[in-house]
């Protein structure tokens, strides 16, 4: 009943229900821990790709070359996924520090699907599907990113900058249809920027509230 998710008087068991929704729609995990194993796999990587590059009739010093640039870049990418799922991690656990999740699990239940149900954005929160829970009141701007291959385009995505008490940074939203790509964007925006804004003026009321 969203009434009573309005109100914020769920019961423990459709609290459970909302939660377990929002769990399997995010994926949040906890906090990734840096182990031997990436290191060896990438090392390990390296060099099978310098060998099998050998095998081939390529001279040493060119095998080496291309199995430390393909070693590097596999690297980076580990990295880059790391740092991904480490902020997501330390997001979602400072919103549940602050009262267990409640506020979370209930604007859950009420946010609104865009984009094919890529993200869903609700009064305080940003969920992404598969990806991180993001407070609205923290995001900086929605940014579109065009790629291209040989000059063709082949797609259009949406990310989102992020600045708040765990740092600044930035984290893949949504893939738009291209035909239509312009109409999107700005709907997303438009609207993300909207909650916004709605959200900072609550903030500002209550803030001037206990002033007075």
């Amino acid at each position: 009943n969203q009434n009573y998710y309005a109100a914020g008087m769920m019961n423990e068991q459709q609290l459970n229900q909302v939660s377990s929704a929002l769990y399997s729609y995010c994926k949040v995990m906890r906090v990734p821990k840096l182990g031997a194993a990436p290191v060896v796999i990438t090392v390990l990587e390296g060099v099978a790709i310098t060998l099998v590059t050998a095998a081939l009739g390529v001279k040493l010093w060119g095998a080496v070359a291309i199995g430390v640039i393909i070693t590097a870049l596999f690297a980076f990418l580990c990295w880059l996924t790391y740092r991904y799922r480490s902020g997501a991690a330390r997001r979602l656990n400072s919103y549940l520090a602050a009262d267990g999740g409640r506020r979370m699990v209930s604007d859950f239940a009420l946010a609104q699907p865009f984009a094919d149900d890529q993200f869903r954005l609700g009064r305080e929160y940003l969920f992404i599907k598969h990806g991180a829970v993001l407070r609205i009141n923290s995001i900086a701007d929605i940014v579109r990113t065009n790629t291209h291959y040989r000059m063709m385009p082949t797609g259009v995505f949406l990310s989102v900058d992020v600045k708040d008490e765990n740092g600044s940074m930035t984290f893949p939203l949504c893939r738009v249809h291209m035909l239509r790509a312009g109409a999107e964007v700005e709907e997303i925006r438009g609207a993300v920027m909207q909650r916004r804004f709605l959200k900072y003026r609550a903030m500002e009321k209550m803030k001037n509230g206990q002033v007075h």
